[in-house]
């Protein structure tokens, strides 16, 4: 066991490997795994930068304002967060270990104050908080805070990971009162995510999966009473059940109806950047929760698909920065992020395309928005932070004695098992 200045006691384990393929043992290039995780989500960040200021600038004229100007201060948050991530892939594990468990009740805090006269309303959910002129979505910040927590105390109890009452306690009860806090806003699909992001979590940490079983059992009739406690849930849920739903009502077409005509209409290639013509106050959240209509109008199905590509490497880079990490930490932090990032957009697209019931998330590192953005890009740095640790790059502090004096191109040996 490693004892840390703290005092905790972190035992080195054999962490639960994800294999994919034949499920054979490989050493991969840990560089080429931090620019795996890098440059997909420089190019979502730029794409986005571009996708938002084309919807936003609608929204611009028709309140009178110069689109330029009026996406000075977007413009500013977005590099603001980019320089913040660049900051963030530069600390060390031991940093974020420390940090973990006051981040976590700092965000529970934040989240709770939806509740208060500083909370604001957006689309029927009480999720946002305003504080003068900061408007800020605080289960944005919970997401990342609950992954971490999670890997600090699985970490800090991995010798009793089979123990059904010690893990109940560092993990259920974490994960109970996070999703609490969120549904105090009613956001069902935030909830959903931040329970998925969880999930994926503490799935490679070796609990026993009959744990899981139990859970599922459970959530199952917790999400339809949830469904059914909603008239608008309802609704969403019926519009995509084969024999409930109706055709398009072209005399008073829904959100849904002028997404699939957006998609539609831009075909193999698109209409050109800028050329949507959905986004002018036909489609609802044109520039958020539907950005990947505007893209597929815009730059048609390639666009679409190229968007897609760039979300599939960065989710698999993530699970690459678990599957070759020799610390339960960076596995489960790793794999929590790259759920939370792969769930989100599924459900995104599937609203968006109809496919599924329409769910007000963001498409990560793609629609506009501050607190979206800024916490999406800072959770790709902490697991950044973890690729350019296993490679030998520079970080803040003094270099682990693992990796300092190595050839970053060249995996490290792996210990032989005693």
């Amino acid at each position: 066991m490693a004892t840390n200045k703290r005092g905790w006691h972190i035992p080195t384990v054999n962490v639960p490997r994800i294999r994919f393929g034949s499920g054979q043992e490989h050493q991969a290039n840990p560089v080429m795994t931090y620019f795996l995780v890098i440059i997909p989500a420089l190019m979502l960040s730029f794409f986005g930068l571009v996708m938002g200021f084309s919807a936003q600038t609608v929204t611009s004229i028709a309140e009178g304002e110069n689109p330029y100007t009026a996406y000075a201060r977007p413009l500013l948050i977005i590099v603001s967060s980019l320089v913040i991530a660049a900051i963030v892939q530069l600390i060390p594990q031991r940093a974020l270990m420390t940090v973990a468990a006051p981040l976590f009740l700092f965000a529970l805090v934040f989240q709770s104050l939806v509740i208060t006269p500083l909370g604001r309303s957006e689309g029927g959910n009480a999720n946002w908080v305003k504080m003068g002129p900061i408007m800020a979505q605080p289960s944005e910040l919970l997401k990342l805070a609950l992954v971490v927590f999670l890997a600090w105390i699985v970490a800090k109890s991995a010798s009793k990971r089979s123990d059904l009452k010690a893990m109940s306690i560092a993990v259920v009860l974490p994960i109970l009162v996070a999703l609490g806090a969120v549904m105090l806003g009613r956001d069902m699909g935030t909830a959903m995510v931040v329970a998925m992001g969880a999930l994926g979590a503490v799935w490679v940490a070796g609990l026993p999966k009959r744990w899981f079983g139990v859970l599922l059992m459970l959530a199952i009739p917790t999400l339809v009473l949830l469904v059914l406690s909603n008239p608008t849930r309802i609704r969403r849920v019926l519009a995509v059940l084969p024999g409930t739903s109706k055709g398009p009502d072209e005399s008073a077409p829904e959100q849904i109806d002028h997404s699939l005509w957006a998609l539609g209409s831009g075909g193999l290639t698109g209409l050109g950047p800028g050329a949507s013509r959905e986004k002018w106050n036909y489609l609802q959240a044109a520039h958020t929760d539907f950005i990947f209509a505007i893209v597929g109008e815009e730059f048609g199905l390639l666009g679409t698909f190229a968007v897609l590509l760039c979300l599939a490497l960065l989710v698999w880079g993530m699970f690459r920065v678990a599957r070759e990490a020799e610390d339960l930490f960076v596995v489960i932090a790793a794999s929590g992020v790259g759920t939370w990032i792969g769930v989100q957009t599924v459900i995104n697209v599937l609203s968006v395309t109809g496919v599924g019931p329409v769910i007000g998330v963001p498409l990560p590192l793609v629609s506009y928005g501050g607190s979206s953005f800024l916490f999406t890009i800072t959770s790709v740095a902490v697991v950044a932070s973890f690729a350019r640790a296993r490679a030998g790059m520079w970080m803040i502090g003094r270099p682990d004695e693992a990796s300092a004096g190595r050839d970053p191109r060249v995996a490290p040996r792996r210990r032989s098992a005693r």
